[in-house]
Order: C-alpha cells, then sequence, then structure tokens
C-alpha cells in the first residue's frame, strides 16, 4: 500500500508546481464606451432684432440757385454728408439647402438716426442739411460657409428719409434767397455684408450699404430753387439677438 502512494504524491505536486509557475492571472475588463457628443450645426432661420452703430461718408449735394425749374447759379461747394448713426432693427431669415453651401434671405424693416449732415457757408450763401431719420425695408440673401456659422449676403432695399434742407443767402449773385424746409424722400439703398454667428442666439455683422433718394424740387416764397439730392455711403455694425 505504502508503494502505491508514490505515484499519486509525485503527481500533486507536480500539478501544485505547474499552477505556482504560471503567476497570478489578471481578468480581462472591455474598455469603457464613451458617448459621442454630436454638434448640431447652427441654424439660422427665425426671427432676430438687433442694434446698429454706423458711420456715413461721402454724400455728394452740388447746391445750385435758380428761378422757377431754371438753375441760372452754382455755388462753388456741395454737401458732402456725413457723421455717425445708430439703429434698430427687426427681421426675419429662412434657411435653404442649395447645391455644396446652405443660402440664407430674408427682409428686415430698421430706423436709424444721429448726425447724419453737412453745411457750409460761400459766395454770399450758407446751405445745410441734416437728415433726421431713416425708414428702411431691406431684403438679404446669400451663401454661408461650410461650418454654417458665417453668412456672406447682398442688400437690396428702399429707404424713405426724412430731413431738413436750408439754403440762405441775401448778397450772392444770384440774388436774394431763403429756402427752409423740412423734406420726406424715398430712395434706394444697395450694399455687402457679412455676419457671425457666436451661439445660437447671438451674432456680429458688418456691412457697407450705399443711400440715394434722387433730387427733391425746394422753393422758397419768391420762386427761388434748389434741387436737393441726398446721398452717402455708410459703414456699420451690428448686434443681432435670434428668437
Amino acid at each position: 500500500m505504502k508503494l502505491n502512494l508514490i505515484p499519486v504524491a509525485t503527481a500533486a505536486l507536480f500539478s501544485g508546481s505547474a499552477v505556482f509557475a504560471g503567476g497570478y492571472v489578471a481578468p480581462i475588463v472591455a474598455p469603457a464606451v464613451l458617448p459621442v457628443e454630436v454638434i448640431e450645426p447652427l441654424t439660422w432661420q427665425g426671427g432676430y432684432a438687433g442694434v446698429t452703430l454706423g458711420y456715413a461718408f461721402s454724400g455728394d449735394d452740388e447746391v445750385g440757385i435758380g428761378q422757377g425749374n431754371e438753375r441760372t447759379y452754382t455755388t462753388p461747394n456741395e454737401l458732402e454728408l456725413s457723421g455717425a448713426n445708430y439703429g434698430l432693427r427687426l427681421g426675419y431669415r429662412w434657411q435653404r439647402a442649395g447645391g455644396s453651401r446652405d443660402w440664407v434671405f430674408g427682409g428686415e424693416l430698421g430706423y436709424e438716426g444721429g448726425d447724419i449732415s453737412d453745411d457750409f457757408t460761400t459766395d454770399g450763401y450758407s446751405a445745410e442739411n441734416e437728415v433726421n431719420s431713416v425708414l428702411a425695408l431691406r431684403l438679404k440673401a446669400g451663401p454661408l460657409n461650410n461650418v454654417k456659422n458665417t453668412w456672406f449676403y447682398g442688400i437690396l432695399g428702399i429707404g424713405r428719409i426724412d430731413y431738413d434742407y436750408t439754403v440762405y443767402g441775401t448778397e450772392g449773385v444770384a440774388g436774394a434767397v431763403d429756402i427752409n424746409e423740412g423734406q420726406t424722400s424715398t430712395g434706394y439703398i444697395v450694399g455687402l455684408g457679412v455676419e457671425r454667428k457666436f451661439n445660437t442666439n447671438w451674432s456680429l455683422s458688418g456691412e457697407w450699404e450705399y443711400h440715394n433718394y434722387g433730387k427733391d424740387h425746394l422753393e422758397d416764397v419768391n420762386g427761388k430753387s434748389t434741387e436737393a439730392t441726398p446721398d452717402w455711403h455708410t459703414i456699420k455694425i451690428g448686434l443681432n439677438y435670434q428668437f
């Protein structure tokens, strides 16, 4: 019986040695899978409101004095409208896919005031034009960039201005004149702009515009006349909030 125990003990010894020789085997743990955050592109469709701050420059209104519809005398100077202006705007935009880019278009109602004006005194005459306000309806359209956070657009609009126009003098070669009128005129607006969105609601814009309000014939009580031709360029920045 003792001899039979030897093979069993030998087998147990070798079996234990094999287990200890391999050491501790760590369990395999699968790596954690983190959720992927999907960032939705910014949308431009919807209503918005904003404020603007700008500067008008390079107006060109050559002042002439005539009798009735005849302009017989032109002064050696002109009214070059310029000055700071501020405004409020309210609009709505639509966004549509088109080719490789999305397109945005919409309408905007704006009101602007400030100090767009000019005056001069020469050859016995003084003249002044002061723009009190601008009410405008603008259409804007253009493409977005690839990541849809920047909009490039053209501007086409119609504007109505309220302004005060004065031409006065008693010693010039065209005779005495005393024109002092408040006037309203309708004209056109063209321009270019770019707008950048910071987040879903807030964006910043920069725009160039040209305003032209045609020609208004003005007369005093004695029939002395002039033609007001208000126009100007303007550069402005704006801050918008999309609802």
